[in-house]
């Protein structure tokens, strides 16, 4: 029998931590407080419906009656706060939700935490069974590796107390990775000086392999550098004459990624997430999540292949063509001051499509795409 598709939209919330915040990690601006938390579960309680990622499939695809003002609620990265901190009130409020998690994050030990222990880093496969088993929690891709490659010559940044190192260090150290928010010495693995050059998310980069005698030579030369009072254009001008010389001699990139390369990795991203979360917990995987918001249609499409029902949508281009294998556009929810709570109460029902709000948003968007764009 067939059935009818449908236009239909709806508010998608997204978090990342959710717990007290750790002063020592350096992205901790991704934090929720928990009571921060609870306040936004009652507000959306009170108002709206909250359905999961696979009934706004249905409902788009004519298999559930739509849902009156409906509302989904993701998770990024899976953190283990997350479990320790989210899924306990996500129980109190009888929420479903989404986390979108990537393996090479996944905390490899089998373990069960409690709040008395250590609250830093991710998930691990024990903990999400327990959330997955309440029949609240949703454990969906968030790609494999979740990271991003140096993709030119360009230097951004030398290494520093201050600097993103979590990429750099996670492609040399894979091991690593889930538990690098607790483990204070995750910087010391390279040291100070180490260059950083122009990265781009792991699913749309085409990895450069840059010359590692021009690594150590940097490293080399500001090793006597004061980080103290780190400035990149004065650590710049010491290495200056030598990154010219190398970019003159064409010694700087010593390989780029082949097409043929690149599109493999890219299936690994997609696929090996998808298999190995099916494996690990006995379940379907039919919903991606771009880390970055970084995709395009192309890899829209090589999701949709291997098996996946809807992808975000992120920073994707707008065809301007309504798309029911996307996830519609995710938002935060922000009640800090008046503004920005009548500001997110204009978006939810913007992106439920309900007029005038949606008519409104369009306005708003093409004011702040004309104002910057001067």
């Amino acid at each position: 029998m067939a059935h009818l598709k449908i236009r239909y939209n709806v508010p998608v919330i997204y978090y990342h931590s959710i717990g007290p915040v750790n002063r020592y990690w350096y992205r901790n601006f991704l934090t929720t407080l928990p009571e921060i938390f609870e306040q936004h579960l009652k507000f959306l309680v009170s108002r709206f419906s909250v359905i999961t990622l696979k009934e706004l499939w249905m409902i788009r695809s004519g298999y559930l009656k739509p849902v009156k003002n409906s509302i989904i609620i993701n998770f990024d990265d899976g953190y283990l706060d997350n479990f320790l901190w989210a899924f306990p009130l996500i129980k109190k409020y009888g929420v479903k939700v989404t986390i979108f998690i990537s393996p090479d994050f996944v905390d490899r030990r089998k373990i069960v935490r409690s709040k008395k222990e250590d609250e830093s880093g991710f998930l691990s496969w024990d903990e999400m069974k327990i959330m997955e088993a309440s029949g609240l929690v949703d454990i969906q891709s968030h790609t494999m590796t979740h990271s991003k490659y140096f993709i030119s010559e360009k230097i951004t940044d030398f290494h520093n107390y201050y600097s993103d190192y979590l990429y750099p260090i996670g492609n040399l150290y894979p091991e690593q990775k889930p538990y690098y928010i607790g483990n204070k010495s995750f910087k010391e693995l390279i040291p100070y000086g180490y260059p950083f050059f122009e990265e781009s998310s792991s699913v749309i980069a085409r990895k450069i392999e840059i010359n590692p005698e021009f690594t150590e030579l940097c490293i080399k030369l500001l090793k006597n550098y004061d980080f103290d009072n780190y400035n990149f254009s004065e650590a710049f001008e010491i290495i200056k004459p030598y990154y010219f010389n190398y970019l003159k001699n064409n010694k700087l990139i010593i390989s780029r990624e082949s097409e043929d390369d690149y599109r493999k990795r890219v299936h690994f991203e997609i696929a090996e997430s998808k298999r190995i979360i099916e494996e690990k917990l006995g379940k379907k995987v039919e919903f991606l999540c771009w880390p970055h918001g970084d995709n395009n249609e192309e890899l829209h499409k090589i999701a949709l292949n291997l098996g996946y029902l809807m992808t975000t949508k992120g920073k994707a281009k707008d065809s301007g063509k309504y798309d029911p294998s996307r996830i519609p556009e995710r938002m935060g929810i922000d009640f800090s001051t008046w503004y920005k709570k009548y500001k997110t109460i204009l978006k939810l029902n913007a992106y439920s499509d309900k007029s005038p709000y949606s008519e409104l948003m369009k306005i708003l968007k093409n004011v702040n795409t004309f104002r910057y764009s001067r």
